[in-house]
C-alpha cells in the first residue's frame, strides 16, 4: 500500500476543495477538550488532530437522537448531502462497524442509515496521546486506523501521513493529487514510532487486562458482584447517550398540522420504562436489572452474534457519569 504525505501548508487548501462539494467537520480544540465543528470559509481553521476522540460522538450523523423517518400521508424525502468528517478515531469508528452490522447487515435494512453511511467521507486520524480514560487496548482495538475509514492520517513531522483503505479514498487521493507527494521511510519510520508510543501509553495506563472469557463471565455474572456500582447510579444516562455504540430507539407519532410525522428517538436501557410492555407489566423494573442489562448487551449478547464487542473503550461513559463509574473496575473484577 502507498502512502502519501500532505504538508501541512497544503492542509487548508485541500479542506477547501473537499467541502466543495460537501459539508466538512473536523475537531476542534475547545477550553481542553476536542469538538466537532462545520468547516466554514468565514472563520479560521484550527484543526486538532492530536488529541484524543471529540467530546461528541460521531453517531447524531448516521442515527440522530431525534429523527423523522416518516409523514402521512404524504411522505416526503429530504436528500442527503455528502459529507466529509475528518479527523475521526478509531474508537469511534468501533460504532460506525456496530452501526453497519445491526442497520444494514441485520434484517431489514435501514434505509435512512444506509444513505447517510453511503453519502460520508470518513477521513480517521491516528490517537497518538491516549488519556486516562482510553481503554481501547482492552478491547482489542489499536490507537490507530488500519480500516472500516475511508482515509486515514498520522500526524507526523514533515505533515499528514496519508493511507487510503476504499475505492472512495483513492479516488480522493487521485482528484487531488497535487497536494500529495509519495511519502519517503522516513515519514513512514516516524509513523512507527508514534504508533508503538501510544500503544505504550495505553498498556500503562490500562496495566491490567480483561479476561478472555470476559462474554462468558458476564452473562454468568452474580448481580451481588456490581452492587456498589449499581448503588452509585443516579440514572443520568450518560453513559448511554455518550457511547457510540448504542443503537437503541423507539417510535412515537405526533401531530404536525394536517400530517402525521413518525419520529424516531434514541432509547436507552436504563430508562425505568424501557421494557415495559403492553398491560404495564416490566420485566426490568428495578434499576439492579437495568443496570446490568447494559454489560451484557454490550459484553455478552452482541458478542454471541457478531463475535465482538459493542464497547470502543472510548472512555465517555468514564467522563460522563455523574457518579464518576469505572465500568473497566466492573469488568476488571469480573
Amino acid at each position: 500500500m502507498k502512502s502519501y504525505l500532505l504538508s501541512p501548508d497544503k492542509l487548508l487548501d485541500f479542506v477547501k476543495e473537499l467541502s466543495s462539494d460537501g459539508s466538512l467537520y473536523y475537531p476542534e480544540l475547545e477550553n481542553g477538550k476536542t469538538h466537532i465543528v462545520g468547516y466554514d470559509v468565514s472563520r479560521e481553521f484550527k484543526p486538532n488532530f492530536e488529541r484524543i476522540r471529540t467530546a461528541e460522538n460521531i453517531k447524531h450523523f448516521f442515527f440522530p437522537s431525534r429523527d423523522t423517518v416518516a409523514r402521512f400521508p404524504k411522505d416526503e424525502v429530504i436528500p442527503v448531502r455528502k459529507r466529509y468528517l475528518f479527523g475521526v478515531k478509531n474508537c469511534d469508528l468501533r460504532g460506525i462497524d456496530v452501526y453497519d452490522r445491526v442497520f444494514v447487515g441485520w434484517e431489514p435494512v435501514d434505509p435512512l442509515y444506509k444513505e447517510r453511511r453511503d453519502k460520508t467521507i470518513i477521513i480517521s486520524a491516528d490517537c497518538p496521546e491516549p488519556e486516562d480514560s482510553c481503554f481501547c487496548n482492552l478491547l482489542g482495538l489499536n490507537p490507530y486506523v488500519e480500516g472500516l475509514s475511508d482515509l486515514n492520517f498520522t500526524v507526523v513531522p514533515n505533515g499528514l501521513l496519508f493511507d487510503a483503505f476504499t475505492k472512495k479514498g483513492e479516488a480522493i487521493i487521485e482528484a487531488h493529487k497535487d497536494f500529495f507527494t509519495e511519502a519517503k521511510e522516513e515519514d513512514k519510520k516516524q509513523r512507527a514510532m508514534i504508533r508503538d508510543q501510544a500503544i505504550k501509553k495505553l498498556n500503562t495506563i490500562n496495566s491490567r487486562v480483561f479476561k478472555k472469557d470476559l462474554s462468558a463471565r458476564v452473562g454468568a455474572a452474580d448481580k451481588e458482584r456490581i452492587r456498589d456500582a449499581r448503588d452509585e447510579c443516579v440514572e443520568c444516562h450518560a453513559c448511554l447517550h455518550g457511547c457510540p455504540t448504542c443503537y437503541c430507539f423507539l417510535l412515537s407519532d405526533y401531530k404536525k398540522g394536517k400530517d402525521i410525522e413518525r419520529i424516531r428517538l434514541w432509547d436507552a436501557c436504563y430508562y425505568a420504562a424501557y421494557a415495559r410492555v403492553g398491560g404495564g407489566a416490566n420485566p426490568r423494573s428495578r434499576l439492579d436489572e437495568r443496570f446490568w442489562n447494559r454489560f451484557q448487551c454490550k459484553f455478552d449478547f452482541f458478542f454471541k452474534y457478531e463475535n465482538m464487542y459493542a464497547c470502543s473503550g472510548c472512555g465517555r461513559c468514564l467522563l460522563g457519569c455523574s457518579a464518576k463509574i469505572d465500568i473497566r473496575e466492573i469488568l476488571w473484577n469480573l
